[in-house]
């Protein structure tokens, strides 16, 4: 199958696309992709002003209320930040298999993207990230089987680890079944053992899919 693998990366708080650039090529080459057989996509968030950080106006795929867990959750702002880039991925895309990952904040929109495409990635990556507002997170039956792959650090103090467990586990009870799990000794990052087990896991996913 000659088809060209999209890899959409969606950045944290405060980042830019640029930063994930570098994370998505070195993937890309570890999974033994061949040149010219992927292209890597790091859209940027738009600036808006936050309100866990004073109003500061940074780039943002949507309000941050709190870091309590109990602080309200931007629901509207998460569901057009999807729409937008469920849009952006087709537009990109066509008919071409795709896989959507993100870091901390970029996570939680490239978790419920992956909900809503119009056909299902090949596989999503939660990077250090969470699972905000449950009540309103849903998994069609074409994507029980979806693959992801979920990497956080045990020292982060931004989005504690906990936050890998509660997530792994609220997916299984939705009815998952292709969850994989890593953690490692590191802060809110990315380290190269955790880029190595990400490159595995894509492998894995374009073998199987012949990309």
């Amino acid at each position: 199958m000659n088809q060209t693998l999209h890899i959409f990366l969606l950045h944290g708080l405060g980042a830019q696309g640029d930063d994930l650039a570098p994370v998505g090529r070195l993937l890309a080459e570890q999974a033994n992709l061949a040149p010219g057989a992927y292209e890597i996509h790091t859209p940027d968030a738009p600036s808006v002003p936050v309100t866990v950080n004073n109003g500061y106006v940074m780039p943002s795929w949507f309000d941050i209320y709190g870091l309590d867990r109990t602080a309200p959750v931007d629901e509207a702002g998460i569901q057009s930040t999807v729409e937008n880039i469920t849009r952006l991925i087709q537009q990109r895309i066509g008919d071409q298999p795709f896989v959507i990952g993100g870091f901390s904040q970029g996570g939680v929109v490239a978790l419920r993207a992956a909900m809503t495409t119009t056909r299902p990635p090949l596989g999503v990556l939660l990077l250090s990230t969470w699972l905000p507002a449950r009540a309103s997170f849903a998994v069609p039956a074409d994507r029980l089987t979806l693959p992801v792959f979920i990497g956080h650090g045990t020292q982060d103090d931004v989005v504690p680890h906990m936050s890998a467990d509660s997530t792994a586990a609220h997916l299984r009870a939705l009815g998952m079944t292709a969850i994989t799990q890593h953690s490692y000794a590191m802060e809110h990052s990315i380290i190269p053992d955790e880029l190595a087990d990400m490159a595995d896991w894509l492998s894995n996913l374009s073998a199987t899919a012949s990309v």
